[in-house]
């Protein structure tokens, strides 16, 4: 895919961001998978409830953070009740689950909690403390030593959600504190698990596009591998202390991401925030945690989206970050150190602040059914930056690199487009490197880029005025999801995902006569949830393609046709 394309898609994201919200509601105060619209029931005029889409959290169910919630009002008359007194909630039958919360005469609306309306209502005004009151079973509380535990399976939901809301957990923490999902001077303690059963039949031996991604899961003389494998065992720790503080951690085993020098068992993410969303837009975050940076959410019931997998940046060491969140519109920039990040981030300057990351997003409210969201974001430097494939850092201090170092800053910026609602999510989002990754460039065995991709085949190739080489590395990922309500009253999820992978040119290279010019990643998956702490779900994944990041010249081949099914679970407290 050439330059000119990528930033035509772009634009057209930006166009979008305008041309969309003519018709949209500003005043929607929710963000992507964190604030999802809700629906109205029946004919329960203001009532909602949550849409039970692919995380099924209360999250989306959650209570608008505003900058002065103090007071909230409502003008709702619930047409079915239209035949109640006035201010009367006795004999009130509630007829699902959510209306539990309605009990004393509160209902959940988009604007949070407010006082049950009935014909002719006036207007009526509540405190936020009452909202607080209406979760206070949202879990169970023990006392140990004077200190308040607490678990809440709502919060690790969100928090311990592996393939959505992937850079939005500073913002969640904010939001779960501002709707009263987390108590003031508490610890609450979670858990959560995914794993299952992966199969993959391929048409080249040893060449498994996915299984591939986990070392040592498949043998290099076979043609299919089925594995049992834990992708994520997790815990988390969340501490609020006063209104303004929360700190996170969450260690972490997994089979499926760390391999060979990085240890299955990791501590992902420790960070503090300070903010308080009921007092003030701005806060900031420090600690081990994503840098925010893209959307790269995956609507797959369990493998990730090339985009996620090729883009998705994780940090080894603290990142600062400064945050704006006000009406749907977040802002961020982040500061890291250089060196080598646990996924995607390196400047080349280990122990110096020499990497950042902006992004920005906004979502339009349209009527009271769905919401359009637009994104995008910029990462200043990157492990595209040469051609040296060690796969992690360790392998970096450790290694050597190639005879013919390629070395230059490359860049990356992302852009996307989601619309969310209680029955249909949609997203489009394409991320790009800035310049060519300099292990894509056909190279001869020692590292050398062939002459014709060098303006001076005699000149140094540390300097990109000297690549003639233009195909970035860029993914496009195009994703859509059903939720249909079942007579028991839940929610399945069915989703489509594509993906389009850009690595080179269609040239490959002569010496081991590999292709790596593209691949390609489909999915199609289902996921049922039995009850607030477990969902089982199935996928089917199309790999066109076998192209690793490590010494992708040696092994690759874009012609491989694989096969996958994927089944497994997902469980928390």
């Amino acid at each position: 895919m050439k330059t000119a394309l990528k930033f035509t898609l772009l634009a057209g994201a930006a166009a979008a961001a305008i041309a969309i919200p003519v018709s949209a509601n500003h005043q929607m105060a929710g963000l992507r998978g964190m604030f999802k619209p809700q629906a109205p029931i029946g004919e329960f005029e203001g009532r909602f409830v949550q849409p039970q889409s692919h995380a099924m959290s209360w999250q989306e169910n959650r209570l608008q953070a505003q900058s002065q919630p103090t007071y909230y009002t409502s003008n709702y008359a619930p047409s079915s009740y239209a035949q109640a007194p006035q201010g009367q909630t006795e004999n009130v039958r509630y007829y699902n689950a959510e209306d539990y919360y309605a009990q004393n005469g509160y209902v959940a609306t988009q604007q949070g909690l407010q006082l049950r309306g009935f014909a002719n209502p006036g207007q009526v005004h509540y405190s936020q403390s009452a909202a607080n009151a209406f979760h206070a079973d949202a879990g169970r509380a023990f006392d140990v030593g004077g200190v308040t535990v607490r678990t809440n399976s709502n919060h690790s939901r969100d928090m311990l959600d592996w393939q959505e809301n992937t850079t939005g957990k500073t913002l969640t923490l904010l939001a779960n504190r501002a709707n009263g999902q987390l108590k003031d001077n508490s610890l609450y303690i979670g858990a959560g698990f995914q794993g299952g059963l992966k199969y993959q039949k391929t048409s080249e031996d040893g060449l498994f596009p996915i299984l591939s991604r986990f070392p040592f899961f498949s043998d290099r003389t076979d043609d299919e591998s089925g594995v049992f494998a834990i992708d994520h065992a997790a815990l988390s720790f969340t501490s609020t202390f006063g209104d303004w503080t929360t700190v996170y951690m969450q260690p972490e085993y997994s089979e499926t991401e760390y391999g060979r020098n990085q240890d299955e068992f990791q501590l992902r993410k420790a960070f503090v925030v300070f903010g308080n969303l009921e007092k003030t837009p701005f806060y900031a975050a420090f600690g081990r945690k994503t840098i925010d940076f893209g959307n790269f959410d995956s609507y797959n019931a369990f493998t990730h989206n090339e985009g996620a997998h090729y883009f998705w940046a994780v940090s080894d060491q603290p990142v600062a970050e400064v945050g704006y969140y006000k009406n749907g519109l977040k802002l961020t920039a982040s500061a890291f150190s250089g060196g080598r990040q646990l996924r995607v981030g390196l400047a080349g300057e280990e122990n110096n602040i020499a990497n950042y990351a902006f992004n920005a997003e906004k979502e339009f409210r349209i009527g009271n059914k769905g919401a359009f969201t637009v994104g995008g974001g910029y990462l200043h430097d990157s492990i595209y930056r040469d051609n040296w494939t060690a796969h992690t850092f360790q392998e970096r201090d450790n290694g050597t690199p190639p005879a013919n170092f390629i070395e230059y800053r490359n860049s990356i910026v992302n852009g996307f487009a989601e619309y969310n609602s209680d029955f249909f999510d949609a997203m489009i989002e394409y991320t790009t490197t800035l310049r060519p990754w300099a292990a894509a460039i056909p190279q001869a065995p020692n590292g050398t880029p062939l002459p014709q991709y060098l303006v001076d085949p005699t000149g140094s190739t540390t300097e990109f005025s000297n690549i003639n080489f233009d195909e970035n590395l860029s993914t496009i990922v195009a994703q859509a999801r059903i939720k249909p309500m079942l007579p028991n009253g839940k929610r399945v999820a069915i989703a489509a995902t594509g993906s389009w992978g850009n690595i080179s040119d269609d040239f490959g290279n002569p010496f081991t006569r590999t292709t790596f010019q593209k691949n390609q990643q489909h999915a199609a998956s289902i996921e049922y949830p039995i009850n607030d702490f477990l969902e089982v779900g199935a996928e089917y994944v199309y790999n066109k393609g076998f192209i690793p990041f490590v010494a992708p010249q040696l092994v690759s081949n874009d012609q491989v046709d694989a096969h996958a099914i994927n089944i497994g679970f997902k469980a928390r407290f």
